[in-house]
């Protein structure tokens, strides 16, 4: 089961490949990302195309969401910095993330990709380009989609979640 945030979403589209992966994946949105951080993305050439996914949940994916109160008590763990680098969304998601074992979090945002390490479930995350692969697509990526970026990011997480930075005390 992949949870995808929402840059990963949006570059799916981008690369015109989210029919394959949708239809390769069991696919979880959190309803923050669905509803409210995923609305076009632009092609190469600046072209503005909407993306409307409310109509092909329960079909082409689910939908999952926490508590507001949830997500608030979840945010209160990280430092005020790093707290304030990540996006509501991506709160949710790695929220749900912790929470549930079964899920694979697919995210480009290096401070999401850090806050999966900080949170103990590097093993939870999977690139941008895994991701492809493991659906069986082949794609020529920028570096944010690689597994070398995913694994830096990774990495810098661990350190800090050692070092206790990113999260309080």
């Amino acid at each position: 089961m992949i949870l995808l945030d929402a840059d990963v979403i949006i570059d799916l589209h981008r690369l015109n490949v989210w029919n394959q992966v949708v239809k390769k994946n069991i696919i979880y949105i959190s309803s923050i990302i669905l509803r409210q951080e995923v609305h076009f993305f632009e092609d190469y050439n600046g072209v503005r195309h909407s993306i409307d996914l409310l109509k092909d949940v329960g079909s082409l994916f689910s939908e999952i969401s926490i508590s507001a109160e949830d997500l608030k008590i979840f945010s209160q763990q990280f430092d005020r910095v790093f707290e304030a680098e990540l996006h509501s969304g991506e709160k949710e998601a790695l929220k749900i993330l912790q929470d549930n074992n079964e899920f694979l979090f697919c995210t480009c945002d290096k401070v999401a990709i850090k806050a999966i390490a900080l949170l103990g479930k590097k093993e939870q995350g999977i690139s941008f380009e895994k991701l492809l692969k493991s659906s069986g697509l082949t794609k020529n990526l920028e570096f944010k989609h690689t597994e070398k970026y995913f694994r830096k990011y990774l990495d810098e997480g661990s350190i800090m979640r050692i070092q206790s930075c990113g999260i309080k005390k």
